[in-house]
């Protein structure tokens, strides 16, 4: 199931950004399996690079905790960072699992509405 989710949001990506999609990546605690790599970065990043990244991402808070109360400014819907290149979302999918895209700081201008739209697709294959 993650896996079709993740294809349905590389495609909805492709279309709506372009070459600003870098990568999609489902992610759970003991690894990660690459859905979609732009061309020019699988001839630059190694796949023990792409191991680090993904590890270095890894959120070290749940995204939801069951039982307990939810934080005053809501539940976590997604977790972003912003690198000099990219910002990375990060998406959960269930307990175990979470997608992790990158995109080219050009494609997050409207970053709201982006994280919104993608969370929706996620949602919808949960």
């Amino acid at each position: 199931m993650v896996r079709d989710t993740a294809r349905r949001l590389a495609a909805y990506l492709s279309r709506r950004i372009g070459d600003g999609l870098r990568t999609v990546v489902i992610a759970d605690d003991d690894g990660y399996e690459l859905e979609y790599l732009r061309d020019d970065l699988s001839e630059r990043y190694t796949k023990e690079t792409l191991t680090e990244v993904v590890s270095d991402l890894r959120v070290e808070t749940p995204f939801a905790t069951p039982g307990i109360d939810t934080h005053p400014i809501g539940e976590r819907r997604a977790v972003v960072h912003y690198y000099e290149n990219a910002f990375v979302l990060q998406f959960p999918f269930s307990e175990a699992e979470r997608i992790i895209i990158s995109i080219g700081t050009d494609a997050g201008t409207d970053l709201l509405q982006f994280i919104e739209d993608c969370r929706r697709i996620v949602d919808r294959g949960g």
